[in-house]
């Protein structure tokens, strides 16, 4: 997955997301790839509802075999 470098994320930050990618399953991966462009679609369209819920709708999927999620 290659990512487009975003101004206001910092090279660590991009670091900490790649690690958490690599440690998704493949299943999680593909979901994620459907989401995250919907997302910033929402985002665009300045509709914050909508983009709260993909949030809401990723942090399930990344805590779905995860011990804890805050």
């Amino acid at each position: 997955m290659s990512l487009t470098p975003v101004p206001d994320i910092s090279a660590e930050e991009l670091a900490e997301f790649r690690r958490g990618v690599d440690a998704l399953g493949p299943v999680q991966r593909r979901i994620l790839a459907l989401l995250i462009p919907r997302l910033i679609a929402l985002e665009e369209r300045g509709d914050t509802d909508g983009a709260i819920r993909a949030v809401e709708e990723i942090r399930v999927i990344l805590c779905e075999d995860a011990e804890t999620c805050h």
